[in-house]
């Protein structure tokens, strides 16, 4: 996966110098978690992972933005609400906002 620079360089600390912090460790022969949680049984939160990313100045919104309107570009909105789980309607208005909807492409015909 093409990651940018920075990003790149933190997940590589991260994964090399991954300790486990939580009481109970997960089975010994597993490799240890790229971000451990306090808690055995939860995640890091999303909130913690923005917070990191823009204090290493990661442009987290920019990217995702990017990244939204890249793949409803490439793909019907439909699919692209399955792939990253959010509401059909949400995919549609990104694919509207990206002038990019296939019923108006394909409406369009060759000229």
């Amino acid at each position: 996966m093409l990651l940018p620079p920075k990003l790149a360089c933190l997940i590589q600390e991260q994964i090399t110098g991954a300790i486990g912090r939580s009481m109970i460790s997960p089975h010994p022969e597993s490799p240890p978690f790229l971000m451990p949680g306090r808690v055995p049984s939860r995640h890091r939160s999303l909130n913690w992972l923005y917070t990191q990313m823009r204090e290493h100045g990661l442009p987290v919104r920019r990217a995702r933005n990017t990244a939204m309107i890249e793949a409803v570009t490439r793909l019907p909105a439909i699919v692209v609400a399955d792939l990253f789980g959010i509401h059909p309607g949400t995919a549609e208005s990104w694919a509207r906002y990206a002038n990019a909807r296939w019923a108006a492409y394909l409406a369009t015909g060759p000229k």
